[in-house]
């Protein structure tokens, strides 16, 4: 595939920024060209000047040192608008946690959405696990110390906690 020309108004942003620079100062070339043209800047910048303004911003121009205070508001707007989709993400999943355990102390077989039914997976899992933890030497025989949820989410998996032929999980040293 042929790389496209660059239109007028790149050129022009290259002749003042070239990429070079650009990749010295982590800028993009029509960033760096549109604030040298907004204070008055003509002369090409060079990657000694990039270095050099890298190392000691205190020796960069005003405009550069706006471009980096620019670029730094949009990186922490950008990590705290990750943080925030992170943690509206946790707080839906606590919510659906909560309504599928409801409903599987309620006898629940099925799950409108996937996501719900991934939660029961999960409840299921880990009191499988919690299952052969307790089980004790002889596998299959009573099991006592599981959760009212535990218990509820090994019924909707369909694991039997006195019928070791239904497990899902098993310990090493078991037959099954």
């Amino acid at each position: 595939m042929a790389k496209s020309k660059p239109n007028p108004q790149q050129k022009a942003d290259r002749a003042l920024c070239p990429v070079p620079v650009s990749n010295v100062l982590q800028l993009k070339v029509y960033e760096v060209a549109r604030a040298m043209r907004a204070a008055g800047a003509t002369q090409q910048l060079t990657v000694g000047q990039a270095k050099t303004w890298k190392a000691s911003p205190e020796t960069a121009p005003e405009w550069f040192v706006a471009l980096l205070a620019e670029r730094t508001c949009r990186d922490a707007e950008r990590i705290a608008r990750a943080e925030r989709h992170a943690l509206e993400h946790e707080h839906r999943m606590l919510l659906l946690r909560e309504k599928v355990e409801r409903r599987l102390l309620a006898g629940a077989k099925h799950f409108r959405s996937d996501d719900a039914e991934l939660v029961a997976t999960d409840i299921a899992v880990q009191a499988s696990k919690e299952l052969v933890r307790n089980c004790g030497p002889v596998c299959g025989g009573p099991v006592d110390g599981l959760l009212p949820i535990e218990a509820a989410a090994l019924r909707w998996a369909g694991v039997d906690p006195g019928d070791h032929s239904t497990w899902v999980i098993h310990r090493g040293d078991c037959e099954g």
